[in-house]
């Protein structure tokens, strides 16, 4: 399993592995150096550390100051990039580890490069999506919000927004 480190995906992530684990299955949990878990908290999962640092290379790259004043996006935009071959190379290491592995469970956040990972070592991919009824909300008013104009292929928005959307924090942008 490869859970997104934030404790909104992290958690759920944890109680399928707990499922998964009282079905009789062994669960490895792979983690990023960011916002690991504490081992002692669940002792009946395995985990193992993705080093996402190259040889000599000093501190985490993720608790550098520069990364401190990014904004959400931005920030999943470096993990995914600082653990891509990272986690490619952890899986080929654990699947070739002489233990039978059936699947791999990662967060949907992690995007193509877990698919990619899977596909090298043969395995199968399960998609763990952990957003709560707000995102599933934003995520099905999207098409409607595009098919009215708010989301143009140049990513502009029109000056004339809808009021009813000001209730969900959007404001008008000035020229």
């Amino acid at each position: 399993m490869f859970p997104v480190p934030f404790p909104g995906h992290f958690n759920p992530m944890i109680q399928l592995a707990g499922i998964f684990h009282h079905r009789g299955f062994s669960v490895t949990i792979l983690h990023t150096s960011h916002n690991f878990p504490d081992p002692s908290r669940h002792p009946h999962f395995t985990f193992r550390a993705i080093s996402h640092k190259k040889e000599g290379e000093g501190e985490d790259p993720l608790s550098r100051s520069e990364t401190s004043g990014l904004d959400l996006v931005s920030f999943i935009r470096v993990l995914k990039q600082k653990y891509a071959e990272p986690f490619r190379e952890t899986l080929a290491a654990e699947v070739g580890g002489g233990e039978t592995v059936c699947c791999l469970v990662s967060d949907a956040i992690w995007g193509r490069s877990t698919e990619d990972a899977a596909k090298e070592v043969g395995l199968r991919r399960v998609v763990l999506r952990t957003g709560g009824a707000a995102s599933f909300r934003a995520f099905a008013a999207f098409p409607l919000l595009r098919d009215k104009g708010y989301f143009s292929m140049l990513g502009k928005i029109p000056l004339s927004i809808n009021l009813n959307l000001m209730k969900f924090g959007m404001k008008r942008k000035n020229k």
